[in-house]
């Protein structure tokens, strides 16, 4: 798989995706990414790649023309002009107004060859970029950030631990939290005992069924208590509404 994220701070990234079981994986060739300078694709002597907005207002917003010749020098051909659209290659736009980015969406994209990741900026991009080829407008959460590098660098991190090798056991990323839509289970690890707060006697018993069923067991109380709402589109059986249920009423009354 290929990551080609278009900044205007390249800089950005020379740390941020080298460290730890990221940076080991690029270097084993699991994947590839590519840092783009879009101001490399300006056509002046002062590089620019933005202007004031039509109809006023504050803020700069990011020129068409220099995001269009990037991506068509990538390769990336414009809505219309493929041959039939290519579902293994997509490019994304970071955007606080965009869909909201999740796990689920992570395990998509880790499916995909290429993944182009505009990196936003100031007021955001001239929309014209969007109607001249198929993106998606990705957002990391409910707020805004000061340009869209902290963003593309989360989408990079989450889609990239999902490559086969990159975590060393995958059964790493398959327990992690969200990947059955609520968060995960309380963890622990030695010492078993640590100034009179001790490791639940469940993780300690060797019977990995009655482990299962406490780790899930917690992970739904933890969901009930920080997450709410996951539990609304969550999978449970019916044994495990009625736990939501108990533990519902016992929070009410804590």
């Amino acid at each position: 798989m290929k990551f080609e994220v278009i900044t205007l701070f390249p800089e950005f990234f020379e740390l941020s995706l080298r460290q730890s079981l990221l940076g080991k994986a690029i270097d084993k060739k699991l994947f590839e990414i590519e840092i783009i300078n879009l101001r490399d694709y300006a056509t002046d002597r002062h590089n620019t790649v933005d202007d004031t907005p039509f109809g006023g207002g504050g803020g700069m917003v990011l020129k068409v023309e220099p995001i269009d010749r990037c991506l068509a020098a990538l390769g990336y051909t414009r809505r219309g002009e493929e041959s039939q659209p290519n579902g293994k290659e997509k490019i994304l736009l970071t955007s606080a107004a965009g869909r909201k980015f999740d796990q689920r969406t992570a395990i998509g994209y880790s499916l995909c060859d290429r993944l182009a990741i505009i990196c936003g900026h100031y007021q955001g991009v001239d929309e014209r970029i969007t109607r001249l080829y198929r993106m998606e407008e990705v957002s990391i959460g409910d707020y805004v950030l000061t340009g869209g590098e902290p963003a593309a660098t989360v989408i990079v991190d989450a889609v990239a631990r999902l490559i086969p090798k990159v975590l060393g056991n995958f059964e790493s990323a398959t327990d992690d939290s969200h990947m059955d839509e609520i968060v995960g289970a309380p963890s622990y690890t030695r010492p078993a005992e640590y100034e009179a707060l001790e490791v639940p006697a469940a993780l300690l018993s060797g019977n990995h069924r009655e482990i299962d069923k406490y780790r899930r067991r917690m992970a739904i109380e933890k969901c009930l208590r920080n997450r709410p709402d996951l539990l609304k589109q969550a999978e449970l059986t019916e044994d495990e509404q009625e736990m939501v249920r108990q533990l519902d009423e016992n929070l009410d009354v804590e």
